[in-house]
């Protein structure tokens, strides 16, 4: 198997690998095994939110809120919103999309990292 087909098909687990090293560059800069916990930390929580925000961006979150005019229909005429319709497509099951797992996967890996490191 090709090192270029590796990376493809294990991404987080090929950043999981650039993680660690950056983090014994960090470690050999800084000489402080906590400075380089909290680096860790820090960057975790970050692609924790990124992660969150790509299972948000599918939570429809703002269904049934606004109702743009259908092609031909007048602005002042204002149906009501059909209230099931609506519960329906808020009701459906949490989304997780690639992206959003592999920043959870990648926020999760480096925050258990920096507590195991805060160990040492």
């Amino acid at each position: 198997m090709k090192i270029t087909n590796f990376i493809k098909t294990h991404k987080a687990l090929t950043t999981d690998v650039i993680l660690i090293l950056a983090g014994i560059i960090d470690w050999l800069i800084t000489r402080n095994v906590i400075v380089t916990s909290n680096h860790f930390f820090m960057i975790g929580l970050a692609l924790l939110l990124i992660g969150v925000a790509f299972v948000l961006e599918r939570g429809h979150l703002l269904t049934g809120w606004f109702r743009r005019p259908a092609k031909g229909e007048e602005k002042l005429k204002r149906k009501k919103i059909d209230v099931h319709k609506v519960g329906r497509i808020k009701n459906s099951p949490i989304v997780f999309t690639k992206p959003a797992r592999y920043f959870l996967h990648i926020g999760i890996f480096t925050v258990v990292v920096s507590i195991l490191v805060s160990f040492i």
